[in-house]
């Protein structure tokens, strides 16, 4: 029985399952299986699922004094599953309220051990296809804090847990999205956060289990009883091998739907699905239909309040003094929201990880896209990323509005096609020249980097300026981050962990200059001609030079024509493209390109350490600041670097 298990173990990692011939078992064994087959069915016609929304209440002043609200809790927004996209019907008679209406409890994160109110009433807003409750809290010490938090826009998610009829779901044509017009919620829960704020209103589904503890134990009992040996058939251990299998798929799918939805493009998911096409494949087909728009957000739900409330220094004092129980509790709302956080874009941290909304309030202001006229050109808030947002006003390289994508996890492919199709007029009768365009793909991969800024731990421990003391510690880490993304996007090496920067892409245009440091005016404008040749299309959105302070100040003083003529670069402008200045370009380097073909990748947010050892007999307390990125130039000839 053991040598054939691992037979088909073998054969399962190398091959389809199609049929395997089962050994008969004893019929004590048999007896067991069957019982198996039906606790599972009995099982099934439980299974539970939990649904996230956003809380929406309304509170009136009599409400107030008996503790209770007004509350909706679940809506028709469809939602990424293994299977495809759920949605739950909100028509007139396809939910069940007979358990809302019976006194339905009213929990704390799904935990039956935290009941904190009961639902009174439940009706369906049909008008705006919304389930409604009014729910009334309870006195206790906890219902207390989770009313006051509700009220105050602490809490700011409620759940569902429900029951649907597998009979009642009715699928789309294409098999993508089942309807479910049979459905029983039974419990409604607040909780911190959900998995998902941009999937409809906010919802998010977890994974589907089954929860009854009874018949989970009436199954066990059932199997104990008979099954001495606990052996596993070879048939289930195909089913398990066959259904691992087609999970990593199914989930891929989900991801997939989830992703087209978000950005209105689910016809295209559908579609790449349709052909067999991986998540990562999927995102560079996204990228040509969005251009510059985001390809995620990943909020948490984060008020205005909170966002600004959240405190770098008390993070550090608390990271700083673990044993310091005070200090640990000040900065409990910090933690709480890191792993809210880190749930959400898949990544544990050793320190804090910094939410979106956070490092998205640290700069309101906008940046001029020159220094020489700041008030020239503005450029206008994209709201690419939190992490870019507060990068961009200290950042050259994020003033020529590349393209950005945000959530990313893992390797993400974007295809291009080089060289492209070639075209021309022949005679009737003659047949078109063939050409050969080659699917090829640039790949973006994560690369972490990081800055710090010391402070003494007297400061850091001082509170009574700490608004003045925070500003000044953001200010300080988002300008060391910035100039460390512009080290990387445009110099850096591509060894040794390094991003590739735009100096050092392979098949990028070249151009040289007969004296180092001081071109002349046809030397510039012939870069423009070295992409133009490439049927590249500058446009006034995102084409830009950039170059180093030192050269910027040659080209001011440089004339076009001889003695008497205007300059190479005036009022921060070079034939009518902008010029951006980097201490980060290599010297006597001038760079000419189409941004919108340069990719930035960034990976999660902003992550925050503390070492308090390195500086610890000046008394100084270091706080690390780590991000994760990289940089790809989608199309080499887009641009042009002086040598």
């Amino acid at each position: 029985m053991t040598d054939e298990v691992s037979k088909v173990d073998n054969d399962l990692d190398r091959s389809e399952v199609t049929e395997v011939a089962v050994t008969p078992v004893e019929e004590i064994k048999l007896e067991t299986s069957e019982k198996i087959e039906e606790v599972k069915e009995e099982t099934v016609e439980l299974e539970t699922r939990e649904a996230v929304f956003p809380i929406e209440f309304r509170q009136d002043e009599s409400e107030s004094e008996s503790r209770t609200m007004t509350m909706s809790v679940s809506s028709e927004s469809p939602v990424g599953r293994d299977f495809g996209n759920e949605i739950l019907s909100h028509r007139d008679g396809d939910i069940d309220l007979s358990r809302l209406l019976n006194k339905a409890p009213l929990l704390k994160d799904h935990d039956m051990r935290q009941q904190i109110g009961v639902i009174e009433d439940a009706y369906l807003d049909s008008q705006r296809g919304k389930l409604m409750t009014k729910v009334r809290f309870g006195r206790g010490t906890m219902a207390s804090e989770e009313l006051l938090n509700v009220v105050d826009g602490i809490k700011t998610q409620v759940s569902i847990g429900y029951q649907i009829n597998p009979e009642s779901i009715e699928r789309s044509e294409d098999g993508l999205d089942a309807r479910v017009t049979d459905w029983l919620p039974y419990e409604v829960s607040l909780v911190s956060s959900g998995a998902d704020q941009s999937v409809g209103f906010g919802r998010a589904l977890s994974v589907s289990q089954t929860k009854s503890i009874k018949q989970e134990t009436k199954m066990e009992d059932k199997v104990t009883e008979k099954d001495v040996n606990n052996e596993i058939s070879v048939n289930e251990r195909i089913q398990v091998k066959a259904s691992e299998l087609a999970k990593n798929r199914d989930r891929e799918i989900g991801e997939i739907l989830e992703l087209g939805s978000r950005h209105n493009k689910s016809e295209l998911a559908k579609e790449s699905i349709r052909d067999g096409n991986d998540l990562a494949s999927f995102r560079g087909l996204l990228l040509n239909e969005i251009g510059n728009a985001p390809l995620e957000t990943q909020d948490i739900g984060l008020n205005k309040k909170e966002a600004r409330n959240f405190s770098i220094l008390k993070v550090a004092r608390a990271l700083g003094n673990p044993t310091n129980q005070k200090l640990q509790e000040e900065a409990s709302f910090e933690f709480e929201a890191s792993r809210s956080y880190g749930e959400k874009i898949g990544k544990a941290s050793k320190g804090v990880l910094v939410p979106d909304e956070v490092t998205r309030d640290w700069n309101h202001q906008e940046r001029g896209l020159t220094t020489a006229n700041s008030s020239a050109i503005v450029f206008t808030d994209l709201r690419y990323s939190s992490l870019i947002e507060s990068l961009r006003p200290f950042s050259t390289v994020l003033s020529a509005n590349p393209t950005v994508l945000t959530g990313l996890n893992g390797n993400v492919s974007i295809p291009k096609i080089n060289p492209g199709s070639t075209s021309a007029f022949v005679t009737e009768g003659t047949a078109v020249a063939q050409s050969d365009p080659t699917l090829e793909s640039v790949t973006l991969s994560s690369k972490t980097g990081g800055a710090f800024v010391d402070i003494s731990r007297t400061l850091m421990m001082n509170t009574g300026d700490s608004f003045s003391v925070e500003n000044m510690v953001r200010n300080d880490l988002s300008r060391s981050l910035a100039t460390m993304f512009d080290a990387g996007s445009v110099s850096g090496s591509g060894a040794g962990g390094n991003p590739t920067g735009i100096e050092n892409v392979t098949a990028v245009n070249t151009s040289a200059f007969g004296v180092a440091g001081a071109p002349t005016y046809p030397e510039i404008i012939a870069m423009q001609g070295l992409i133009e040749n490439d049927n590249v299309s500058l446009d006034g959105d995102s084409t830009f030079y950039i170059t180093t302070p030192t050269m910027n100040s040659t080209l001011k003083t440089t004339a076009k024509n001889g003695a008497g003529s205007r300059f190479v670069q005036e009022d921060g402008f070079i034939d009518g493209y902008p010029v951006l200045i980097s201490s980060q370009v290599t010297a006597n380097t001038v760079i000419l390109g189409k941004f919108s073909d340069f990719i930035v990748g960034v990976y999660g947010g902003l992550e925050i350490t503390v070492d308090p050892y390195s500086l610890s007999t000046t008394g100084t307390q270091r706080i690390v600041a780590l991000a994760s990125m990289d940089f790809a130039v989608r199309h080499p000839v887009s641009f042009c670097v002086s040598v």
